[in-house]
């Protein structure tokens, strides 16, 4: 994976911990697939990760692999990711000047910051020393539910919370994730309110923009 993570990019140091997001210790394989219906949330967190981790193996050549790579992480994280939700979620009072059209061109666009974001940070955090606190009390019951984990890494901890919500059809999603307090729907929905007021409230321009904001 070495040549991947050289390529230049400008992740936010928080975001590339945040997003090694699904660590867990579950041993499950590669070709395993992820089932956010049948798997409870904490099992989730735990299970996508040691895919992730196989995939990080395996696409170990040369810089003709990365987007094959990019490809293979989004297609572990598009199951158990909301991205439609959180994408709304960040344009936030701005979603309702935007026309259908526009919100699915940001969707896409946030995708792949947040994909290729944690594809390249994934590789840095393979030998942490990761624990999850098991279910709370009444969280079988519950429809959002959030999984808690900690993360030690090269001398540092990380405290991080991930909101997992069950949709109609009873699929377990990501919808938003707390990094040492620091709230991530919130942080990128305050970036995009920043963007409209620099380009005066033109959406297409903060969408157009959007990777280079952030």
């Amino acid at each position: 994976m070495t040549s991947v993570l050289k390529l230049k990019s400008r992740p936010v140091r928080w975001l590339a911990a945040a997003f090694a997001c699904l660590l867990g210790t579950a041993a499950v394989a590669a070709d395993e697939p992820v089932d956010p219906k049948q798997e409870t949330p904490h099992e989730l967190v735990e299970e996508v990760t040691e895919v992730m981790f196989d995939i990080v193996k395996e696409y170990d050549g040369g810089e003709d692999d990365t987007q094959a790579y990019y490809q293979a992480i989004e297609e572990v994280l598009d199951p158990v990711v909301d991205f439609s939700f959180i994408a709304r979620a960040v344009m936030g009072s701005h979603r309702k000047d935007a026309t259908d059209e526009q919100v699915e061109e940001f969707t896409k666009i946030f995708r792949r910051g947040l994909v290729e974001t944690y594809a390249k940070g994934i590789a840095s955090y393979t030998d942490s020393e990761i624990s999850i606190a098991p279910p709370k009390e009444g969280d079988k019951d519950s429809r959002r539910v959030s999984v808690d984990q900690e993360v030690k890494h090269d001398g540092s901890t990380y405290k991080l919370s991930y909101t997992m919500a069950q949709n109609r059809s009873g699929e377990w999603k990501l919808i938003n994730l707390v990094l040492d307090g620091v709230n991530l729907g919130r942080s990128f929905r305050s970036q995009f309110s920043q963007a409209a007021k620099k380009y005066d409230g033109d959406v297409d321009k903060v969408i157009d923009n959007w990777l280079d904001e952030v």
